[in-house]
């Protein structure tokens, strides 16, 4: 069939569903028929009109299409209860072998902790510190050996305990990234201190009050570490035993099954959480209902993520756990012309990142050691090292804050702002050399008085943002609520070469809820990254290392705080990089939805047809 034959069958039908579209008509299932039809012309056009405009509009339609059912559509509930009727049994009987490791593990940890304590009775001290213990023996002497549990508002407590039991199983898992020695690490030190903290008590004659006052909420914490533990543990074996797929591949796959396997535990650690708050503290309950109650607590454990998965593998699941999710070797460039939502944009500006690993990690590197060698000249010019970073090692968060007071250390201030501002241009260099030539031409951005001027204040206002706040819970919230947009702000005033004119273009484009995703997504991959510097892993690594430090006496202290201030400069200057990216990617696919850039050329040339020796081209 000719192209122009095509067409004319099909503009009636096309017509009717752009004017669907116009209307912002969004019955789910409506538009998911739509979709397929779209998509049924699509795949004819691509077979015998590949190079033509016809091929372009209905990729165009069957994208506004996708986006308007996705946007409308809720999640299902079946899938919901899938999740933790198939999936996550499921998982969790792929990963029983690691589960038997992490149990293995933490149990001998357990024994070291007893075995240490029999050997040194001051163990406990040194492991639990001496604040907890001196106050444990005032409860002692006090005839109350559990009043810690009875000190505080049980809602205030239950929050603060999940809060920090879900920090110490994230880091449990997420430490899997580090080939799974991380996680092992993580697993020792929980199990060694559950060991001196049980034998601490037996030592005091309080083994059954004990055990039948820390086991009511500890049954499900302890298991649930332990199951974080086999997470972890499956997240790092893709880099260890990657099989037939890449490494990188075989890493992005277990990868996400731990994380599915710590989703699943999150419940449990909030359930820990209000047993611990709500009733651990009624110690005058007798005796048999506790213990029965302990032993509830580790029948469903046992039940739901060893028996439930073992039956389920005899009887079969619905669904297939790995297959799937195959991640596919990213080869294709990125499209400058799709809509994209958060996740695809954060994947995308890391794919840029991973391609020109020059202009990357490159100008990164460099703006780390920039940043870090104006510390050392402060040094060298009379300023003692803790003077620049005070809070280094114990706060590697905190000491990047501290680092740049522009009145307690001007010098890093504005030299800080320079170099944000120049990984600023080398993001803007790196998404340009991903551009096709044509579209770079039209759409590559204008490097003028406008653009640098626009960039520069932003970047100094991100920086005064940062120096006036403290590094907590209200700078979390605007880093994610206020970045991403600064981001596409500087975007714009680069892309459309403008001004403070950008604001109200800005506000235009900006997608809310898009954006606090993206914002979500690298405030707290960074958050990961600098409490990896807070944690006992890294003075392990930097303990490793110990070998090139020479012997003085401040030497070692020297090399932890410059180690530790380079690689969390680093880590800032990554999220900095990773939210221009961000915001160059946001503007196309916004500025797609708003103005329909790419769906307006496409229907603009629909019809026109190529002459190739006087014969149109089909």
């Amino acid at each position: 069939m000719r192209e122009t034959k095509f067409i004319e069958q099909n503009q009636e039908k096309w017509a009717d569903f752009e004017e669907m579209l116009r209307q912002n008509h969004r019955d789910p299932e409506r538009l998911n028929d739509l979709f397929v039809q779209i998509t049924d012309d699509l795949s004819y056009a691509r077979t015998y009109y590949p190079n033509r405009s016809v091929r372009m509009y209905l990729n165009g339609l069957a994208q506004r299409i996708f986006h308007n059912v996705y946007r409308g559509k809720r999640f299902p509930a079946k899938r919901f209860r899938l999740f933790w009727t198939d999936e996550l049994p499921h998982q969790m009987w792929d990963a029983r072998r690691a589960l038997w490791l992490s149990f293995g593990i933490f149990a001998l940890a357990c024994g070291i902790g007893v075995v240490s304590s029999i050997i040194n009775p001051d163990f406990a001290r040194v492991i639990l510190g001496d604040s907890y213990v001196d106050m444990t023996l005032r409860n002692i002497e006090g005839g109350d050996p559990m009043a810690v549990y009875k000190d505080s508002p049980p809602l205030g407590m239950s929050i603060g305990i999940a809060a920090n039991n879900l920090f110490v199983a994230l880091r449990t898992a997420i430490f899997g990234v580090l080939a799974s020695i991380g996680t092992v690490f993580m697993l020792l030190y929980n199990g060694i201190m559950l060991g001196a903290f049980q034998f601490f008590f037996i030592q005091k004659g309080l083994f059954w009050e004990s055990f039948l006052t820390i086991w009511i909420h500890g049954t499900l914490e302890i298991s649930a570490i332990i199951i974080a533990g086999a997470a972890g543990l499956v997240a790092g074996s893709g880099l260890l035993f990657p099989g037939t797929y890449t490494r990188r591949q075989a890493f992005q796959l277990t990868m996400r099954r731990g994380l599915k396997i710590f989703i699943g535990l999150i419940p449990m650690f909030v359930l820990a959480a209000f047993f611990e708050g709500f009733l651990t503290r009624y110690t005058e309950t007798p005796a048999p209902v506790r213990f029965f109650f302990i032993l509830s607590s580790l029948v469903f454990v046992l039940w739901y993520f060893v028996w439930l998965p073992w039956h389920k593998s005899r009887t079969g699941f619905h669904t297939a756990a790995q297959g799937h999710e195959l991640p596919p070797t990213r080869t294709e460039a990125v499209s400058f012309t799709a809509i994209k939502g958060s996740g695809e944009i954060f994947a995308d500006a890391f794919a840029l990142l991973l391609r020109y690993p020059q202009a990357g990690w490159g100008s990164i590197a460099a703006a780390s050691v920039l940043f870090v060698g104006t510390a050392v000249v402060s040094g060298l010019l009379g300023q003692p090292v803790q003077f620049v970073f005070p809070d280094y090692p114990s706060g590697a968060l905190s000491g990047w804050w501290d680092a740049i007071g522009r009145r307690r250390a001007p010098a890093m201030f504005w030299g800080q702002a320079v170099l944000l501002w120049g990984l600023f241009w080398a993001a803007i260099f790196v998404v340009r050399r991903e551009m096709p030539e044509a579209y770079r031409e039209q759409w590559g951005g204008h490097f003028s008085a406008a653009s640098f001027l626009t960039s520069a204040a932003l970047t100094l206002l991100a920086v005064l943002g940062l120096e006036a706040l403290d590094a907590g819970l209200l700078l979390w919230l605007l880093g994610i609520g206020v970045l991403p947009f600064l981001g596409l702000w500087m975007a714009i005033s680069f892309f459309e070469n403008s001004s403070w004119r950008a604001l109200p273009r800005m506000l235009g484009l900006m997608r809310l809820g898009s954006g606090l995703m993206l914002g979500f997504l690298i405030i707290n991959f960074a958050l990961l990254l600098f409490l990896f510097l807070d944690s006992s892993v890294w003075q392990m690594v930097l303990q490793f290392f110990s070998w090139m430090v020479p012997p003085e006496e401040s030497a070692m202290a020297t090399f932890t705080i410059y180690s530790t201030a380079l690689t969390a400069s680093f880590v800032a200057h990554l999220t900095w990089f990773l939210l221009v990216l961000a915001g160059a990617l946001q503007y196309f696919s916004y500025r797609e939805i708003t103005d329909a850039v790419h769906l307006r050329e496409g229907i603009g040339q629909v019809g026109a047809a190529r002459q190739i020796r006087g014969l149109a081209r089909e």
